[in-house]
């Protein structure tokens, strides 16, 4: 829902106005307690500034949430006030995570809620991408890992956001990122199913759109903080949204198929662990859709990265260091053969070959036996019989194997080679 403001001449006269709107409590614990700097973002009903806390001279941010009926009407001055509540409520029961900003103070007076948090010096992840363009794998694993692990501590404590995208990630410095902004987050009893419409058109699930189309949707829980992590991711990676249309119709359609791919030019350098866990968490049926604490234990972060082109090189490279070990393996196995021979050389009968004998008896000899039954294989096709006394000298009388070759239907000759 939007609020619509009233028109001023300059931004300086709507600070003023702001200012003295406030300082008429000045006995409120906020100014007791902090001293109000300069701004340092605004939206339709509140402003946040920097602060400093006097009693420690930290540096906080504070939230002032206009919550009078000057600008508003009774009934939207009203709701202000229930989401303001509502997320500082949630936001103590979830004090302490690293990943979920952390409520430092909160004052109310009948006009103004103030909201301390702490510091994000860095800004908005949204703009940190803008400066970059894109992250690589290793920063954007560093900030997924911190949303996976916020948001299942979130879901694990029965409470969905709604409205997680780069602008409600704030960066605290170059390595700690938080989720912030719990405006409509809402925390859920058991089986409870939402049907409202909250959130940023490009981060939308497709159960929530269709809970604008159908009255019997089924409604929308837990799933739809996933379905945006996925789209966060995407985003990272590539430098733009995987939904996106200059036609809202249009791009509520391709949310609604989940269509979106991954163009080779920006995404060949992604490993396919990081596409397939972003195809996980960007499917329509939220049944087999990846979950925040599932999406912890992927690949993506237990393994590592590698594109298709980097897994083929090291398949490649395991192949060739396979051929290396066994040849080296031959080698060794060789030298060691050699060494142990070479140790039992006085324990070797050493033969010497005696020509006329050799002429006699050639088969007494394993080598030459060794090569004759070989060569009486190769030419008979079968082992020759041994002789009297195992002698192989009828290896020489025995007739080359006969080929058969068929002459006419009734005769068959035969033809010696």
């Amino acid at each position: 829902m939007t609020i619509s403001n009233p028109q001023y001449d300059s931004d300086e006269e709507q600070d003023n106005n702001d200012d003295r709107s406030m300082q008429n409590d000045l006995t409120n614990g906020f100014y007791q307690s902090y001293e109000a700097r300069e701004i340092l973002g605004r939206g339709l009903a509140s402003t946040v500034r920097k602060c400093v806390e006097k009693s420690t001279g930290q540096f906080f941010a504070v939230k002032i949430v206009d919550v009078s009926t000057e600008r508003q009407t009774e009934q939207d001055a009203e709701r202000l006030r229930e989401e303001t509540l509502s997320e500082i409520r949630l936001l103590r029961l979830l004090v302490g995570h690293p990943s979920i900003i952390a409520i430092h103070d909160f004052f109310m007076t009948p006009t103004f809620h103030f909201a301390v948090f702490e510091m994000a010096p860095k800004g908005e992840l949204f703009d940190l991408l803008n400066r970059s363009v894109t992250f690589s794998e290793k920063k954007t694993r560093l900030v997924m890992k911190q949303l996976f692990d916020g948001v299942s501590y979130m879901h694990a404590k029965h409470i969905v956001h709604r409205d997680l995208k780069l602008e409600n990630i704030l960066c605290i410095d170059e390595q700690r990122i938080v989720i912030s902004d719990f405006g409509f987050a809402k925390q859920l009893e058991p089986g409870q199913m939402l049907k409202e419409l909250f959130g940023t058109p490009g981060y939308l699930a497709p159960e929530t759109l269709k809970c604008q189309m159908w009255e019997d949707a089924r409604g929308y829980s837990f799933e739809v903080d996933n379905w945006a992590l996925g789209v966060i991711m995407y985003t990272l990676l590539a430098g733009y949204a995987p939904f996106y249309h200059r036609q809202q119709l249009r791009m509520m359609r391709l949310i609604q198929e989940g269509r979106f791919d991954f163009p080779r030019e920006q995404w060949e350098s992604v490993s396919e662990d990081a596409k397939d866990l972003i195809r996980g968490l960007l499917t329509v049926d939220v049944d087999k859709r990846a979950k925040a604490a599932d999406c912890l234990l992927h690949r993506w972060f237990t393994v590592g990265t590698a594109t298709k082109e980097q897994l083929q090189k090291a398949i490649e490279a395991a192949e060739i260091s396979k051929k290396r070990y066994r040849a080296l393996y031959k080698r060794v196995f060789n030298t060691c053969s050699f060494l142990y021979r070479l140790r039992n050389f006085k324990d070797m009968k050493l033969q010497s070959f005696d020509r006329h004998v050799l002429r006699k008896r050639p088969f007494r000899f394993p080598e030459i036996r060794h090569e004759a039954e070989a060569a009486a294989f190769a030419v008979y096709g079968h082992w020759v019989n041994r002789g009297f006394y195992y002698s192989r000298d009828m290896l020489f009388a025995n007739k080359p194997k006969p080929k058969y070759v068929k002459k006419d239907n009734n005769a068959v000759s035969i033809k010696v080679q």
